[in-house]
């Protein structure tokens, strides 16, 4: 994995949990139905969480939470509650859970019926048709160039990155708020470099890895930000229609807003 990628996932990581924590929101008392097409009995029984909560919190770059605070390294403890028909909490040895698509596998010992999680309401990507796959609230975390300079004598470097955390929001207040957050969230911050030797926290399938492994990159300075500025955008309208008129917009576009920052690390030579 490049240092780029592992910035990457490091700022991710950052965003989720701290920056924007306070919209980890909850859902409780969620049916779960049992998923024959994916189930092998008696060894692999699969049950998937059903709810009417908007935005999805299964849909791409959201999820159940699988830490309960930012800084944990081990599985969630207390973000995920699994009940039986009567409404008796079920042990987590009991089953396994697919934060990412929101289902409880068992190995058949015990029938679970109903959940209460924490998910992500706003949306993490990466590209830009992402973010319509998605659908707002959304930020789309985007690094692009970089330069190296030197900061002491021999061969220590300072890299330094752009980047762009781009806001797709469902009203106003929600874009300003989001854009406030962000914005507080990462001037005068710092972030620790991890190196992900093993991987990140989830495995393929949705999981807490087994193998994951807290590690920072040795020789290297936390993530730190500068140049932080915040802004709204006024994509333009076709037709001569006033720029104000934001119902000519689509639902993606309508209510939009940018942070733009440096984020840079030293390396010892």
């Amino acid at each position: 994995m490049k240092k780029l990628r592992k910035e990457d996932l490091s700022l991710e990581h950052f965003i989720r949990y701290s920056a924007l924590g306070e919209y980890v929101l909850d859902d409780t008392n969620i049916p779960l139905v049992y998923n024959e097409d994916e189930s092998v009995p008696p060894t692999s029984m699969v049950y998937d969480s059903v709810t009417s909560m908007l935005p999805v919190p299964t849909n791409l770059g959201r999820g159940w939470s699988y830490i309960d605070t930012y800084g944990d390294i081990t599985e969630q403890q207390n973000s995920v509650t699994v009940y039986d028909s009567v409404g008796s909490v079920i042990s987590g040895t009991e089953y396994m859970i697919d934060y990412i698509d929101g289902r409880v596998i068992t190995s058949g010992t015990v029938v679970p019926a109903t959940v209460d999680y924490k998910f992500f309401y706003v949306s993490i990507v990466n590209e830009w048709e992402d973010a319509y796959a998605a659908g707002p609230p959304v930020v789309s975390v985007h690094l692009d160039g970089f330069e190296k300079e030197g900061f002491q004598l021999g061969g220590g470097r300072k890299p330094i990155r752009k980047g762009h955390l781009h806001i797709f929001a469902t009203n106003q207040g929600e874009r300003d708020d989001l854009k406030e957050l962000l914005y507080d969230g990462i001037y005068q911050k710092c972030v620790p470099n991890q190196d992900w030797p093993k991987g990140t926290m989830l495995d393929w399938n949705g999981t807490f890895s087994d193998h994951y492994e807290y590690t920072l990159i040795a020789n290297h300075s936390s993530l730190q930000f500068e140049n932080v500025k915040a802004l709204n955008l006024h994509p333009p309208l076709l037709g001569g229609i006033p720029r104000t008129d934001v119902n000519m917009l689509s639902d993606l576009n309508r209510y939009r807003a940018r942070v733009d920052f440096s984020m840079f690390h030293w390396e010892e030579g």
